[in-house]
Order: C-alpha cells, then structure tokens, then sequence
C-alpha cells in the first residue's frame, strides 16, 4: 500500500474517531458505536501495513475500540474523556443506567422457585417497606443466580428491575478490568458511587467469575476482589436502595469470600427449563406463526429434554427458515411442518453435557 494510501486510511481514522466522541457526549448512543466500529476496522487496515510493533499497537487499540462500541451497545458504561486526551478509552468510566426493557415475570417460562426466592429477598422489600420494617426483616443485599448458560439468567434481572422501577447497571467483568494499575479499582468505586446515589438501583453483574475469582494467583485480580468485597462489606440493611445481583455459569471459581453472608449470600439455582417451562417456550414462539397440523408441542417437549431456552429458540428459529425462504421464492404462505421441527432438533443437540449439570449440582450441595 503506497503512502497516499496510509494516509487516507489514517485521516479515515481520525473523522471516524471523532465523530464517535462528539456523538457519544452528545448522547447519540447509535451513531457512537457505528462510528467507533468503523474507527476499530480502519485500524485493522492500518495494522495490516504496519511495521510489527505498531502492528501490534494498533490491533490493541482496535479491540478497545470495539470493546467501547459493545458497551455503547448495552448502553453500560460512559468513559470520561479528558480534553487533550489521545487515549481516551484507558481514562477512567463514568456509569449510565441501561434501558430496562418491558419485562415481566409473567415472561419468563416456569422457574416458579426462583421467582419466589426474588419476589422474597428482592421485589417485595421495595414494594411493602412497612412489612419488612414491622418483622425486622432485611432489604437489600447480594442475590447470586447460578446455573448452565442459556436459562434466563439475565432475563430475569432486567424483569427484576422492571418489577421494582430501579435504575439497571449492567456490568461485565470487561468493563471493570484494565491492564493500568489501580484503574479497576477506580471503576469500581466509581460504579458503587454513582448507583448509591440514585433513589433504587440494581447492580447487574453478568459473568460474575470473571470480576470475582479466586484470589491466590494473580495479584491484579486480588486486588480487584478486595476492593469490590471492601464496597461490598456489610451491604444487607446499609444500603436498602442498592441491590447487588450476580450471574454466572462458574460459581465454583468465584471468590468464596464473595459469597459469605452479606454479601452474595443469597445463591439461587437456576436450572434447564423443565417440561411445562419448554411447552410455554415453543407455544410463545409458535404463535401467530403459520405451523402445520401435524405438528404437536407436546411431541417437541419430549424430544427436547435437557435442552437450555436458548437451545428451544435456536430450534425455533431454525424450523423456520427453509418455510420462509420458500416463502419468499413462491410468494405463498409455507406452513412450517413437523419435519422442519426434526430437522431442527438433529441439528441443534442440547448445549449443556449431563456432566456439567452434575458439575452444578454437586455445588448444591458442597459449594465447590
């Protein structure tokens, strides 16, 4: 590639760049995060006719940058962007609420335990003050929701912080950890001051292991840790406003610590959907579709245990497709069959083992 070339490329960078931090303060949240991606992908050109160690540079910055976009995205995190800055994405963060979308209860298919267990530790303190002030019942606190992938987990934290009207932050372990010491420490401070101020907030943790480790083996995590537990230390009735909500595949490897009562003491399974939560799933997904005769929920139930809800929905979605791209080639309506559901299901075999099921329930019951 010739110089003009470079150039171009580097200008490129530059107006995509800008462009995205103008948008972003501004709060076009759309335009943020499509300009940030262009300005990530220019970057990858450029790195593709660059010497080896600005190579390597620009590849970094360019998985920031699309970090940053993804962030936009979920509409978690706002960086603060000192003037004069060439770096603004290694800056420290400020935190924006995300959108909770219209969620209910009534949406989620079956997990009637678990929503007994939320309602009682996390919806109905918000709800009726009086009555837990009258039995001297605690509010607030840490819940932990823990089980295979694809079962709802964060669903059902957007439908708790429906229920209760609170400000939602999502937060992965990416958006806390940086590689420049003391930074993650500076988020999560910055994180806890800013949903403390608010009238009732949530803190959604998402992949919580990766925040929360075990410590013992890398000192930029031990001291992540001691700063959340240090936030963390005494949660349940300080701080009646604030709720800590956690989720994870890998209960086992958090931070033991983290899990001690007033912190996450509260630690709810949440399990593969059974039969009755399967068939609400495929009558939800089916409806209002063009489904042929022969095709019969209850028979998709039993050729579906052991699947996750994300399994049941790539099912769906699969079935669907060779009817609807005959659909489209014969403009008519192609019900979708009982064979297009067995093909689906061959094709889509159940994402969690029978192993990793054991795996969670044996923490059940030892905590490791």
């Amino acid at each position: 590639m010739d110089n003009l070339n470079v150039t171009m490329l580097n200008d490129q960078f530059n107006m995509y760049y800008a462009v995205a931090k103008r948008a972003y303060e501004v709060g076009n949240g759309a335009l943020a995060k499509r300009s940030y991606m262009l300005a990530a992908d220019t970057l990858l050109k450029l790195a593709k006719v660059s010497s080896p160690k600005l190579k390597q540079a620009r590849l970094e910055r360019a998985k920031r940058l699309l970090q940053i976009a993804d962030g936009i995205g979920a509409a978690v995190e706002r960086k603060t962007i000192p003037a004069g800055s060439d770096d603004d994405e290694e800056q420290g963060r400020e935190w924006a609420a995300a959108e909770v979308p219209d969620v209910h209860f009534s949406d989620i298919a079956g997990l009637d335990d678990v929503k007994k267990a939320i309602t009682v530790r996390m919806i109905n303190p918000v709800k009726y003050p009086e009555k837990y002030k009258l039995y001297n019942k605690k509010s607030g606190g840490g819940v932990l929701l823990f089980g295979p992938p694809g079962t709802g987990k964060t669903m059902i934290a957007r439908a708790i912080a429906c229920e209760v009207g609170a400000k939602f932050y999502v937060i992965k372990g990416s958006d806390i950890v940086s590689k420049w010491v003391g930074e993650s420490e500076r988020n999560i401070q910055s994180l806890f001051k800013t949903a403390r101020a608010d009238k009732l907030a949530i803190i959604f943790i998402d992949e919580m292991d990766s925040l929360l480790g075990r410590r013992g083996e890398d000192t930029h995590n031990d001291r992540r840790v001691n700063e959340f537990l240090q936030q963390i230390d005494g949660f349940a009735g300080k701080a009646p406003n604030l709720l800590l909500l956690g989720a994870t595949n890998r209960p086992w490897d958090i931070d033991g610590a983290a899990l001690r009562p007033g912190r996450f003491s509260q630690k709810i399974y949440v399990p593969l959907p059974d039969a009755p939560a399967r068939e609400f799933m495929f009558n939800k997904s089916l409806k209002g579709a063009p489904v042929a005769d022969d095709v019969s929920v209850g028979e998709l139930v039993s050729l579906t245990e052991g699947y996750s809800g994300a399994d049941i929905e790539e099912v769906c979605d699969r079935a669907k497709e060779d009817p609807l791209l005959r659909s489209i080639s014969t403009d008519s309506v192609v019900q979708v069959s009982r064979a297009d559901f067995l093909a689906a299901i061959k094709a889509v075999p159940p994402s969690v083992s029978e192993e990793e099921v054991k795996r969670f329930e044996r923490f059940i019951q030892t905590g490791e």
